[in-house]
């Protein structure tokens, strides 16, 4: 395989993870907009009882996906919002380790490796001084 072939791969499976999680996340903030609504299997049931807390994991959660589908700080961002809908779902949910969090984890995984890919508006790296 080329070079430039092999880089081409890179930077589509960094795009295909950046808007997988961004759907991945996405389905959170409609379930919890409308808890009636869940997305396929992608969304988990984890409301915390609390208006102020829900709200803001909503809000950060849907920045989060914004970001993702933007390609801004793609890696941060995905490791960031993982951890919050994990924590989500561990704390007020019933199941964690659901196939679609397997595939997050996967993506963040790779995303990691890969970067944002194409079509980003930053490639921010591993440089956090930076992203702070």
């Amino acid at each position: 395989m080329g070079h430039k072939m092999q880089k081409a791969l890179l930077q589509t499976a960094g795009l295909a993870c950046r808007l997988w999680l961004a759907l991945y996340f996405g389905a959170h903030v409609a379930a919890h907009l409308n808890p009636e609504t869940r997305l396929w299997v992608l969304s988990h049931d984890a409301f915390s009882g609390s208006a102020a807390l829900d709200a803001g994991t909503t809000l950060l959660l849907g920045l989060i996906a914004l970001w993702l589908v933007l390609g801004i700080y793609s890696r941060i961002v995905a490791m960031t919002g993982l951890v919050i809908s994990t924590a989500e779902a561990a704390l007020y949910g019933d199941a964690v380790l659901t196939p679609a969090w397997v595939a997050a984890a996967l993506a963040v995984a790779i995303l990691a490796l890969t970067g944002g890919g194409r079509l980003r508006l930053h490639a921010g790296g591993w440089r956090l001084r930076d992203a702070l």
